[in-house]
């Protein structure tokens, strides 16, 4: 079986994240898994292992033929071709007409689509192809309710996101203690609600530092809200950090983590603080939040009063410590990577099957 996942371009992103730690995975487990990039080098390709092959199509006109043929050149030689993200399916579909490669090989969508809740609507283009498709896989609930109610194909997977726990090699002593370091992970786009995490750092202690890890990928959002801080005259307890490759080996620094956004299908994010044994709060929105709920409805707010959230944080803080310990049982029971692993492959080869039958 050859295996080959397919994005436009590894930026920091939670869908690039999920693409390198699943092929990672496939790689170590001894499957010959491969990756195209549609586009040209991105941040992320380093955290691929060294062994695993990555193509760059380079394409630089979408409809130009020749970036086409190259791709179905290297998109040929695979069985599985695992598709990730709406715009690079919509682009790999082209060849659904002039070469039927979804009759050829087994082509998974894997949608990680993060509006759902807020964007049931979907092009006319994406629905033509998705059905084309041999399967599809949400990373909720919600995207595969949202899948088969429309019936958009046959096959609908769910495969909930993992993040991989990574060895730090911490010295804990050198934590600052008379401080409280406060972590806010995601991209600047105005789904993340930048705007409200604002004036919770606003109204907090004098003794809380916020720092923001996220790229300024709505470049627009992100101005506004550094002129936001500014008028807040808040500089000093904030800090933006737009070019970190791998947060994961951060989030040791930190004693408590917030999430503000609205609409999320996730929150990966959410994820990462589990495997770093970090408390944090978070709106209700996504499959992670439902499930974390469950366990730990301390960490999930309803609502966006800012008095609330920060009420929230100076419990969770008090009780860090058995937290962490509640946390660490919790995600290795709900987040393994040998269940994600086993439920991955288990899809491609009833694809597989299902072909030669």
């Amino acid at each position: 079986m050859k295996i080959v996942q397919v994005i436009d371009r590894l930026e920091v992103g939670g869908a690039e994240r999920v693409l390198v730690d699943l092929t990672n995975l496939l790689h170590e487990s001894q499957y010959d898994v491969s990756v195209i990039c549609l586009l040209q080098e991105g941040q992320l390709d380093a955290q691929l292992a060294s062994e695993i092959s990555i193509t760059y199509i380079r394409r630089k006109q979408k409809f130009n033929p020749i970036y086409l043929y190259k791709l179905y050149k290297e998109l040929q030689k695979y069985d599985v071709i695992h598709i990730h993200l709406r715009q690079v399916l919509r682009y790999v579909s082209l060849l659904f007409y002039s070469t039927q490669l979804h009759k050829k090989s087994v082509v998974i969508f894997h949608d990680h689509f993060g509006r759902i809740a807020e964007n049931k609507s979907i092009n006319g283009s994406i629905r033509s192809a998705i059905k084309k498709c041999s399967a599809y896989i949400g990373v909720s609930e919600a995207l595969t309710s949202w899948a088969r109610e429309r019936k958009l194909n046959e096959k609908v997977y769910k495969l909930p996101n993992i993040i991989r726990k990574k060895e730090t090699g911490v010295n804990y002593d050198q934590k600052d203690y008379n401080s409280v370091k406060v972590i806010s992970v995601g991209n600047f786009r105005p789904q993340k609600n930048y705007e409200y995490l604002l004036n919770v750092i606003k109204s907090s202690p004098d003794h809380y530092h916020y720092t923001i890890y996220g790229q300024p990928v709505d470049n627009g959002y992100f101005e506004k809200i550094k002129t936001q801080i500014k008028s807040f005259k808040i500089e000093h307890k904030v800090t933006i950090i737009t070019n970190c490759k791998d947060v994961t080996i951060e989030l040791h620094k930190y004693d408590i983590g917030i999430h503000t956004a609205k609409s999320e299908t996730g929150p990966l994010v959410a994820i990462e603080y589990l495997s770093e044994n970090l408390p944090f709060v978070a709106y209700n929105t996504g499959e992670v939040a439902d499930k974390v709920k469950l366990e730990f409805t301390e960490f999930i707010q309803n609502n966006f009063e800012v008095n609330n959230w920060l009420k929230q944080m100076d419990v969770l803080l008090k009780s860090k410590e058995e937290l962490e310990t509640r946390i660490e049982l919790f995600y290795n029971q709900n987040f393994s990577e040998d269940a994600y692993l086993k439920s991955c492959i288990s899809i491609y080869e009833e694809l597989l099957n299902s072909t030669k039958n």
